[in-house]
């Protein structure tokens, strides 16, 4: 039987330095992949380099619409022509061992869709996947590094509702099932909702045993930018919420994220404003943050705050 090829899919925006990384952790992975496809939304001088890079087949996207993750994954994986091919859809800063691309190769075979633990710079626990169990979300909880989570829970591979998307392996023939990832989220959740679909859909685990950093760049965004994708989360999880399959967990996130955006901005008319903008437009109108409702608050908020 012919080995299964593999194809990167990658989604950067302005992340040179992470690119490099990302790609010298595939060029030195025990399981390499046979093509990168690169959604690169910030075209310019490096979008070269990566082509052009030595020991990996690596082929560049430019979209300077920017149009947000979900699209650039979707357009990368249609741009895929090995068939019968494993995806591995990728942030663009996340660090990959060696062995990370195989460890969670092992269990495609029972599984549809897999994800890995998510570790910070300080190697605690920076994010994790849903458990299906609710003695295992418990036990997760409980955990401050992947170590203790693998402790407490065992390797798995354990059923999940949803996670984080910053590395997540699937196979193509699973993904033409349930579809891309949409591209009317603008940023922020359209990785939750593809993992609900997977869910829903077929078989979707993550592995205690498997550990990728996620190492977003140090230094924060501009006030308006950092206010912009606070509402993008917002609306993007109150939609997720009550319009999702697999979201009935979503809800317990709504008020703590409430919380802190009023916490971040302060209470003012303008943060009650568009809090209550992004909860009925999430929620009761049902439109994630990259169609009109949200493109208008943006446009709102670009005016007022620039």
């Amino acid at each position: 039987m012919m080995p299964r090829t593999l194809v990167a899919l990658i989604v950067t925006h302005q992340r040179p330095v992470e690119m490099a990384r990302l790609l010298e952790g595939l060029e030195k992975s025990t399981r390499k992949p046979d093509l990168c496809i690169v959604s690169d939304h910030a075209p310019g001088g490096d979008s070269k380099k990566w082509s052009s890079w030595a020991g990996l087949r690596v082929r560049v996207l430019e979209d300077p619409s920017n149009p947000g993750p979900g699209a650039g994954w979707a357009n990368a994986a249609a741009a895929n022509d090995l068939p019968d091919s494993d995806l591995l859809f990728l942030d663009d800063d996340v660090v990959l061992g060696e062995g990370a691309i195989a460890g969670l190769s092992e269990f495609l075979g029972s599984a549809d869709c897999v994800a890995p633990l998510l570790s910070d710079e300080s190697g605690r626990l920076w994010g994790f996947p849903e458990p299906e169990d609710v003695r295992l979300r418990a036990l997760i909880r409980k955990a401050g590094t992947p170590a203790e989570a693998l402790e407490l829970m065992g390797p798995g591979p354990h059923r999940m509702c949803w996670c984080t998307g910053a590395c997540v392996l699937t196979t193509s023939e699973f993904y033409k099932k349930i579809g891309p990832h949409r591209r009317d989220f603008w940023m922020l959740g359209e990785d939750l909702e593809f993992s609900m679909r997977a869910a829903t859909h077929g078989r979707a685990v993550f592995s205690c045993a498997v550990t990728v950093p996620h190492l977003p760049p140090p230094g924060p965004g501009t006030p308006v930018s950092n206010y912009i994708k606070f509402c993008s989360l917002l609306q993007n999880l109150c939609y997720l919420s009550g319009h999702s399959p697999n979201s009935q967990h979503m809800f317990r996130y709504l008020p703590g994220n409430f919380r802190r955006f009023v916490r971040t901005f302060g209470i003012s008319p303008r943060t009650l404003r568009d809090g209550w903008t992004c909860f009925s437009g999430g929620l009761i109108f049902g439109e994630p943050a990259g169609t009109p409702r949200g493109t208008a608050l943006r446009q709102r908020v670009r005016e007022l705050m620039s």
